[in-house]
């Protein structure tokens, strides 16, 4: 009787989550049905025949820059907390989180995965691990943030002409802010942190050893100034090459738009996408793009095409991270690793 329950009780959070996925998946496909209700797929056509292969060629390549340049930056963040990883793990793991990017909902649970490799490979230190992940995360975000209000500020006085960008030009501004005012308060919060559970609970042994990690982990980080700082330096060069591959499909679809707006708009649609609702943003990055380049005369084709092949770019890599994680083995990082980090 006692088996019986435990295996319904295991049963539980796959059932809750696969509701999940067939919720998003819903919301992906009212969406997507909904804009094809709204354009002409013969002129989508037009469009995917006239692509310039060489544009396309280069967008798929700046596509694939991104994760090299963050799998260095994530075996940086490990080594600030000792945490030795080679690069080959730490871009096979990056390539690994594509894949589940392209079939998970939101854009972000790939690093679901990677804290769940990472807690394998660091068993003594698994929840320091996976804390690496999330602050590799944040700090791209911020950057992200950041230099996307940075562009919107510098031409805000074009954004002023259109109503829709230049509401979403201040949101982003707010966003930003509050992420900044938040950043002094979480590391103040850190550093006055005190673990107080229930001692009866069962797991409150555990649970405290995981929260004195995550601390430790946030203290070493706050006094990591140089490694933060290249940190930085690299989610600069790694949303340089997403700003590289949206010029190259613009440039491989003919579309004439303003660099600035184009980087503006997807920083915006980014933030949107990456909200847990929808599988990859399906429906999510094509409304967003359908109505923001709609208030600058691009027409809903284009807006849709540039959208879908913007994904399908993403899509090449996320099955190369497919084929790797067929192949891959995750364990506790071996003795050879700890030695090649210590020289």
């Amino acid at each position: 009787m006692a088996g019986e329950e435990a295996a319904e009780t295991r049963n539980v959070p796959s059932r809750a989550d696969a509701w999940k996925w067939t919720a998003r998946a819903a919301v992906s496909a009212i969406l997507l049905g909904w804009i094809a209700t709204r354009v002409d797929w013969r002129q989508i056509g037009k469009l995917a025949a006239a692509v310039r292969p060489f544009w396309l060629g280069m967008s798929i390549l700046f596509a694939g820059l991104s994760t090299p340049i963050t799998s260095v930056r994530w075996r940086i963040l490990l080594q600030v907390l000792d945490l030795p990883l080679s690069y080959s793990q730490a871009l096979a793991l990056g390539f690994i989180g594509k894949f589940f990017n392209a079939i998970l909902p939101g854009s972000t649970s790939g690093d679901l995965v990677r804290i769940y490799y990472a807690t394998r490979m660091f068993p003594g230190k698994g929840a320091m691990a996976g804390f690496s992940v999330l602050y590799d995360r944040f700090l791209e975000g911020v950057v992200l943030l950041v230099l996307g209000s940075l562009l919107a500020a510098a031409f805000y006085p074009q954004l002023m002409a259109h109503a829709v960008l230049r509401n979403a030009a201040v949101a982003l501004f707010l966003l930003t802010l509050a992420t900044l005012a938040a950043i002094p308060m979480l590391l103040h919060g850190f550093e006055r942190g005190h673990l107080r559970l229930p001692g009866h609970w069962k797991m409150a042994a555990r649970a405290r050893k995981a929260l004195e990690e995550i601390l430790t982990a946030a203290r070493l980080y706050r006094m990591a100034s140089r490694a933060n700082w290249i940190a930085v330096g690299l989610s600069v060069l790694s949303h340089g090459s997403s700003a590289a591959l949206l010029w190259a499909l613009m440039q491989a679809l003919r579309l004439e738009l303003p660099f600035w707006l184009l980087v503006t708009t997807m920083v915006v649609v980014n933030v949107a996408v990456a909200l847990p609702v929808s599988i990859s943003g399906l429906g999510i990055r094509e409304g967003a793009l359908l109505y923001l380049f709609g208030s600058f005369g691009v027409s809903r084709e284009e807006a849709v095409a540039f959208s879908l092949l913007l994904f399908a770019v993403g899509l090449v890599w996320s099955l190369v991270g497919g084929i790797v994680y067929l192949y891959y083995r995750a364990g506790p990082v071996g003795a050879e690793c700890r030695r090649l980090h210590n020289r």
